[in-house]
């Protein structure tokens, strides 16, 4: 907390380089935090060296979505939408200025309250970010090594001479696979023979309507063939939004007067997610 009681949190980068490697990355990473503010990224504060050691100063979240997926009462098809819309519009931001973040996965996604300046103490509404910019580059300089998990490596990363050449679209499937995740309410992982068989579009395929249209689309082998921009993703997520009912919107399991529970006891969140219409699935594009 800094003298505005402002909730903050610090990044150390770690020294596994040179010195002058770690200040290099150190500089890079805080440069696009200042270049690329906005209201769904988290929110740059400061950097420093103190010791031959670098920090960078950020807002302080609660928890990530990395955490609701590793707990056993999340449900997370009443998130899919909330987490989406500002994932979203981050993605669709970064994009528009020519960066490709390549690195989106749930612990790259966080939740914080917003702050009741009346009543600091009480919990106020959920907002989410996207956090982590550190191998974030522009269009240019987009590269197969940039995203590190093998989990997640898109197909065209895996064979770019079949599935085409990696562009801003990473971002669209890394997307797809973290909505596939709370479809799903736990994390998954594929391996690389599941990736180039297009396992994750299929599994997509068999979601509820109309978010298997929306994601298998996002998670088209084939990059061509794949939603283009993040706001197309959003579109085809948001032709849900009507078929959701009330009492299937998350809440907070608790009175704006009390104090915020643990993460654990967000459970109360979980609810029932009713069925939208179903439109016309694509099956035979990958």
């Amino acid at each position: 907390m800094d003298d505005w009681n402002n909730l903050l949190a610090a990044k150390v980068l770690k020294p596994t380089k040179t010195y002058d490697q770690v200040k290099a990355a150190a500089l890079a990473e805080t440069f696009k935090l200042v270049e690329l503010r906005h209201p769904q990224i988290t929110h740059f504060y400061d950097a420093f060296e103190y010791r031959d050691t670098f920090y960078i100063i950020t807002e302080r979240c609660e928890f990530s979505v990395a955490q609701l997926l590793a707990s056993d009462w999340f449900s997370g098809p009443v998130w899919t939408l909330a987490i989406a819309r500002s994932l979203l519009q981050a993605v669709h931001f970064l994009h528009l200025n020519h960066y490709a973040h390549q690195d989106i996965h749930a612990a790259n996604v966080f939740a914080l309250f917003s702050r009741n300046e009346l009543a600091p103490e009480s919990p106020s509404a959920i907002q989410f970010r996207l956090g982590d910019l550190g191998v974030a580059k522009v269009f240019t300089e987009i590269r197969p090594e940039n995203t590190r998990a093998k989990w997640m490596l898109p197909p065209e990363v895996l064979n770019p001479t079949e599935f085409g050449t990696p562009d801003p679209r990473v971002d669209i499937y890394h997307c797809g696979l973290l909505f596939l995740q709370l479809e799903h309410s736990k994390e998954l992982r594929f391996t690389t023979e599941e990736i180039l068989e297009g396992k994750p579009r299929q599994m997509a395929l068999e979601l509820r309507s109309p978010f298997n249209f929306a994601l298998e689309k996002s998670l088209r082998r084939h990059v061509s063939k794949r939603t283009e921009t993040a706001r197309e993703l959003w579109r085809d997520l948001n032709s849900a939004a009507s078929g959701i009912s009330a009492q299937g919107e998350p809440r907070l399991p608790f009175p704006t007067t009390q104090e915020p529970p643990p993460l654990n006891g967000l459970a109360a969140l979980s609810e029932t997610v009713a069925p939208a219409p179903t439109p016309p699935v694509a099956t035979d594009k990958k």
